[in-house]
């Protein structure tokens, strides 16, 4: 499965809940992990951005750009959108369309209510750490010390329950 991740996932698990190897971890269990150019410019506090560039380095995330034409499409439809919710929403309408297993990783609600229009394969930060649970790469315990780190945190989502009805997308 490809995810596609926003800068708030980023964010989330490379600055406030751990190092970013929990994302390794599904990694090497077979999970192509994609940003995009967007993501690269809003994730720009330390350690978070220092960590991001390392996993793309070491190629165990990857960057996909986005077209400038369709970007700006889309950008005057949903102009509530930031930048890399943009982009990733692009690359999941073609994924969408070319039949690759998917998941757009989103946290912001407006990001998530125009996925959900789109009907595009969903899930913010909390969805994906149950799919880690549900996986084996985080025990219950571990997840929950890290939703506790992440609600302790400046971290801003659009509500750290709202993803379950999503992890559907997983199975």
């Amino acid at each position: 499965m490809l995810l596609l991740l926003d800068s708030s996932v980023i964010i989330a698990f490379m600055t406030e809940m751990d190092d970013g190897e929990y994302l390794r971890a599904l990694s090497l269990r077979g999970f192509k992990l994609v940003v995009t150019d967007g993501v690269l410019h809003e994730v720009k506090k330390e350690p978070g951005i220092s960590r991001l560039r390392k996993a793309i380095k070491e190629k165990w995330i990857e960057v996909q750009l986005t077209s400038k034409t369709e970007y700006e499409f889309f950008k005057k439809r949903y102009p509530m959108l930031d930048y890399a919710e943009v982009e990733i929403i692009q690359k999941g309408i073609e994924l969408k369309y070319s039949n690759v297993d998917y998941c757009c990783v989103l946290d912001e609600g407006a990001g998530r209510r125009v996925a959900d229009g789109l009907g595009l394969s969903k899930t913010d930060t909390e969805g994906l750490l149950s799919k880690m649970n549900h996986l084996g790469v985080v025990d219950a315990a571990i997840k929950k010390k890290l939703l506790n780190k992440l609600g302790q945190s400046t971290f801003r989502s659009s509500g750290l329950n709202a993803s379950v009805r999503d992890d559907q997308a997983y199975r």
